[in-house]
């Protein structure tokens, strides 16, 4: 695989790392309750979430060797979250994206930590 497909690999990562480490400052201790009714917080945490989508998108159109080597990333699925989130945007559940951002969003930002901290490229 050519050396600098590899560099923008890891630098999608970084983004993954990047605007996941956004999410929990803006929901802090939030309730569900204090969390839907927050416009502004739910916005940025849907923007970020967005973002990781596109991410996503981005590796996978880089080589589909990324989603064989490195499973635990889930791609596919943060990327069909992107797509809700951007085009089914006037039916997005408000719980699913809380749902997301604290079951999904975690165990995808430490794989893509780990991606980057075996890559000796962490920063």
């Amino acid at each position: 695989m050519k050396k600098d497909v590899e560099q923008q690999f890891l630098e999608y990562c970084r983004h993954i790392v990047q605007w996941g480490d956004r999410i929990p400052g803006f929901i802090k201790n939030m309730t569900y309750e204090q969390f839907a009714r927050d416009e502004i917080t739910h916005l940025a945490v849907w923007k970020c979430v967005e973002i990781l989508g596109e991410a996503s998108a981005r590796i996978m159109r880089l080589s589909e060797d990324f989603e064989i080597r490195y499973p635990q990333l889930p791609l596919k699925q943060a990327y069909a979250m992107r797509n809700q989130l951007t085009h089914g945007y006037s039916t997005i559940d408000l719980g699913i994206l809380r749902t997301t951002v604290q079951n999904f969003v975690p165990p995808m930002m430490e794989e893509a930590r780990l991606i980057l901290a075996n890559s000796g490229r962490a920063h």
